[in-house]
């Protein structure tokens, strides 16, 4: 277990790179609060920081995790919204998404923020990587309630399709075939 405080480079090329990379890892990038500084929103903050924003992104709007999907509506640019696909209905959740837990009894009053450890199963409940759950102060796996779901980021960097990789003929008229078919489009 490692303890980090500032941003720090992680991997990230796919969520299971990322989810191997962080877990059992504690993140703070704000020292706040003194008390138990790592957050959902540091361990949140490291991910966009990795992909590229700006120091404390995503934005809250000074409303704890729940503002991270509220604020996304304030502007295109905020939590850089074109970055990301938005989930708003938990049946359309896969694994690696962000998903904002709005207030609730098992969350109290800031709201949650943690990474879908599993793609929807069909029922209200789903695993969720993520830091400062349950009172844990480093990034472990929990299965959570849906019943407070606000939304999820979908990361486009983790959806592209990869390329079709065609194994080569030994047949000089594949290999032609195959090359003028390419040029048509």
């Amino acid at each position: 277990m490692a303890i980090y405080h500032g941003y720090v480079i992680i991997p990230h090329n796919t969520y299971l790179a990322w989810r191997g990379a962080t877990l059992n890892n504690s993140y703070d990038v704000d020292n706040f609060p003194t008390v138990q500084p790592y957050q959902c929103w540091d361990y949140t903050a490291e991910f966009w920081h990795n992909l590229g924003f700006p120091e404390n992104y995503p934005l809250t709007g000074g409303d704890d995790a729940k503002g991270v999907w509220t604020q996304r509506l304030n502007n295109v640019s905020y939590n850089g919204v074109q970055y990301f696909e938005l989930v708003t209905a938990k049946e359309s959740i896969k694994k690696g998404d962000v998903i904002v837990f709005n207030p609730s009894g098992w969350i109290g009053e800031t709201g949650h923020i943690a990474f879908a450890d599993e793609d929807y199963n069909g029922t209200d409940y789903i695993a969720c990587l993520g830091q400062n759950q349950n009172n844990h102060a480093y990034v472990d796996v929990q299965t959570l309630s849906l019943s407070s779901f606000a939304g999820a980021f979908r990361s486009l960097e983790w959806t592209h399709t990869p390329p079709i990789v065609r194994p080569m003929s030994k047949f000089k008229w594949v290999l032609y075939a195959r090359k003028k078919r390419e040029s048509l489009y």
